[in-house]
């Protein structure tokens, strides 16, 4: 099974959601009791981003799951590599509507989706937003952004922002 690295009931539930299409049927076995934990695992092995939406969208409509930063983080990322920025512009209005707070790797993941997406206007944007809201960059977005500025080959900006 390719998912038995995972362990507990994670393999199943892949498993399950790759042959059965309605959720809550997917999900029948495993429903009140999946882990934030589980969630995010199950969000980040969906291969097709529509697939991923539909189970970040269930889980919201179940009420019983509490979704957190890193699962939106999670689902930037598969709406970003999918370069779908509508549905990635809803996401992101949904998570400040909803009170959830962006921290540093949410920045960097928007950064960095919107670059390799080929927007790199918007992903500047986001760096402007993470300055105006104080907050500094760990290692990982550091990364992203000089890695943004080497691309462009605006080489002093990368040195400056380093």
């Amino acid at each position: 099974m390719k998912w038995a690295r995972y362990g507990g009931c994670i393999p199943a539930i892949l498993e399950a959601l790759e042959r059965v299409s309605d959720l809550d049927e997917a999900f029948k076995a495993w429903e009140v009791r999946i882990s934030k934990k589980e969630m995010t695992i199950i969000l980040k092995e969906q291969e097709v981003w529509q697939r991923a939406l539909e189970i970040f969208e269930w889980f919201k409509r179940k009420g019983c799951y509490e979704m957190n930063v890193i699962h939106y983080n999670v689902m930037i990322r598969v709406l970003g590599r999918a370069r779908r920025w509508v549905e990635l512009e809803t996401l992101i209005d949904e998570m400040e509507k909803n009170g959830i707070e962006f921290v540093n790797s949410t920045f960097g993941t928007l950064i960095d989706v919107y670059n390799k997406g080929g927007t790199r206007e918007k992903a500047m944007h986001w760096l402007d937003v993470m300055k105006k809201r104080d907050i500094e960059p760990d290692e990982v977005t550091m990364g992203i952004v000089v890695q943004m500025y080497k691309t462009a080959r605006q080489f002093e900006k990368a040195e400056t922002f380093f």
